[in-house]
């Protein structure tokens, strides 16, 4: 597809509290989940992750552009203790410098460790958090109703995201989200559904007009025709101008374009990703490689997963120039 040309600088200024109004047009386009980068003894690298975030800031991914995920899934929270995650949190919040927002994520088992995180989240200055459904126990929709309303209660300005991890057992129902969105802070979803496309389409028509609708279900052309607001995102670490292009031709009404690059780009990145994810757990591993591959500070990973091995990086290495990413080795 080439390489498309830089999105445009800043030209929104980050609000001081999160509401439905301001995070249509703050939590949207390509959302960043940050990965979490090691030293080689495994302990958590806050300088290469403020690289990282600063490099992602300097090629366009700012407000009114894009947005970026603090330690969620894509960053490995799972495997960092309490105190690793809020240290990276701040380490993300800190070298965003106000010039996109920061989503911290606070999923965990235990509530009181979600409401920790959030109240820190909350505290670094972050425009929201992401939330889920408590997992290992199932919830119940009225203990996942009374979470939320628990977590928005004890918080002030930070805006929730509320994240439908359908695979962990626990698939929010409308009646549910439509409680929620009620909630004054309750500023966005995080959406997919195990039905298919239908069901995801439906959910999207049904929120975006009340809050940010953030695609996690690999359909960003349909998200925005269908009037959501932005779409979950690996490849933007990697190559940031590619996903704010892919978004801008959305946004121009350009969506057969854009539709033709994420089908023949993306799709090939996914496929790659989904390989690796066959052999080994996380996501973040396919990803440091590729940072590794384009210059970037990448690093190893923590049991369980493992580091792609020299074929797989090789494999990697090909794909990345036959898609045009810069700099490759």
């Amino acid at each position: 597809a080439g390489a498309p040309a830089a999105a445009p600088e800043v030209s929104l200024r980050l609000p001081s509290t999160a509401t439905k109004e301001n995070a249509r047009t703050i939590v949207v386009g390509p959302l960043i989940p940050v990965i979490t980068n090691l030293q080689k003894d495994l302990r958590v690298d806050l300088g290469a992750i403020r690289a990282n975030v600063k490099y992602v800031v300097e090629h366009g991914m700012v407000t009114g552009k894009g947005c970026l995920l603090a330690v969620g899934a894509g960053g490995d929270f799972d495997v960092l203790s309490l105190d690793e995650r809020k240290a990276v949190a701040q380490a993300i919040v800190e070298a965003a410098d106000g010039r996109v927002p920061v989503i911290v994520g606070v999923q965990d088992s235990n509530p009181r460790v979600s409401l920790e995180m959030a109240q820190l989240a909350q505290s670094l200055g972050a425009y929201g958090v992401q939330v889920s459904p408590t997992y290992y126990h199932t919830p119940s929709d009225d203990d996942f109703v009374r979470f939320i309303r628990w977590l928005h209660d004890r918080t002030a300005k930070i805006g929730l995201m509320v994240y439908n991890t359908w695979w962990h057992g626990y698939n929010i129902p409308h009646g549910v989200l439509d409680q929620l969105v009620e909630l004054e802070r309750v500023v966005s979803i995080k959406w997919s559904h195990p039905g298919g496309p239908l069901e995801y389409a439906q959910g999207v028509k049904r929120y975006c007009g009340r809050v940010s609708v953030i695609d996690n279900a690999l359909m960003c052309v349909l998200t925005h025709l269908l009037g959501g607001h932005g779409f979950i995102t690996h490849l933007a670490t990697v190559w940031p101008e590619h996903e704010l292009k892919i978004w801008d031709l959305c946004q121009r009404g350009q969506h057969q374009l854009a539709m033709n690059v994420h089908s023949t780009d993306n799709y090939a990145w996914i496929a790659f990703r989904g390989k690796m994810g066959s052999r080994t757990s996380g996501e973040s591993p396919p990803v440091k490689a590729a940072l590794e591959l384009t210059g970037r500070p990448g690093g190893p990973s923590r049991p369980p997963s493992r580091d792609l091995t020299p074929e797989e990086r090789e494999e990697l290495r090909k794909l990345l120039r036959t898609l045009g990413v810069p700099n490759v080795a």
